[in-house]
């Protein structure tokens, strides 16, 4: 009798054994892990094993009603993780995932559609960049040139800006006169951080930018001394798309594509300025 109550007790003192994922997110987690050379991670702690999904490495869960045996995947955390290859397309599959971050890693094919959609409507959260998703820009240029003036001691009004997403810099060019009533010009060169890409990707995409024409000028009058301003992007596919406009010309959509571009300006981080003879744009 002593024994079977020390056996009991036993029992009792053991840990509960730990609740687990369903299986489909275990399936769709082991499809990303095998579509991006898991094997060849930083960290692929516990990825692979029959440990529960939720002590893997870079897995966040939560309980369903808050109950602790209904255990769902919430987020991934896996930048700077050497992913490299595609990410699967049953990913959105994990229904209840509310945050990606693949940031800084090797990646390219297309992101799934259907978690794009859902950070539309800032449903999910999203840090993608410096990868190369074929259906995300990874490069971008803005190309502003004043017409009625030769340049500026203080202000940009001729110069070119070019985003690199897989590089993660950003370098402007632009023409500088050497002093107040001089005609004499130099480059000036800027060099910082650039913002992520990928918002300006989707709203490309909602508003058409690859349907535009290449050059819009006024449709039945004319101008002069206005501003040339040329915006153009390249996805991770190869794809590009260069659109011109003349003092702002063209369709709302044209008008408002070249405002996102315009918007990543102020969200340059500058860390380094230099001078040269000429700026690489000039003719």
């Amino acid at each position: 009798m002593l024994l079977t109550i020390l056996a009991l007790m036993t029992a009792s003192m053991q840990p509960a054994p730990q609740a687990d994922v369903p299986a489909e997110e275990r399936r769709v987690l082991m499809e990303l892990y095998a579509s991006t050379h898991g094997e060849h991670w930083s960290d692929h702690t516990g990825w692979g094993t029959g440990s529960p999904v939720c002590d893997w490495s870079g897995v966040f869960c939560d309980f369903l009603d808050a109950d602790a045996r209904r255990p769902v995947v919430v987020g991934l955390s896996l930048d700077f993780n050497h992913l490299e290859g595609t990410l699967p397309s049953s990913l959105p599959e994990l229904h209840h995932l509310r945050s990606l971050n693949v940031w800084g890693n090797r990646l390219s094919g297309i992101f799934p559609e259907a978690l794009l959609e859902r950070w539309d409507r800032h449903d999910f959260e999203l840090d993608g960049g410096g990868n190369a998703f074929s259906n995300l820009v990874v490069q971008a240029t803005i190309e502003y040139v004043a017409t009625g003036v030769l340049c500026s001691a203080a202000e940009d009004l001729r110069f070119r800006v070019e985003f690199d997403e897989l590089e993660h810099r950003v370098t402007l060019q632009s023409v500088r006169c050497a002093g107040v009533q001089s005609r004499e010009t130099y480059c000036l060169v800027r060099e910082g951080t650039p913002p992520p890409l990928v918002r300006l990707s989707r709203g490309l995409k909602a508003l058409g930018f690859v349907t535009f024409q290449a050059d819009y000028d006024f449709p039945f009058t004319g101008s002069t001394h206005g501003v040339y301003l040329t915006t153009a992007a390249v996805w991770g596919d190869g794809t590009k798309r260069s659109v011109r406009t003349y003092s702002r010309q063209g369709p709302i959509e044209v008008w408002s594509a070249q405002e996102l571009f315009l918007g990543l300006l102020p969200e340059i981080a500058w860390d380094r300025a230099s001078r040269k003879a000429k700026c690489d744009f000039q003719k």
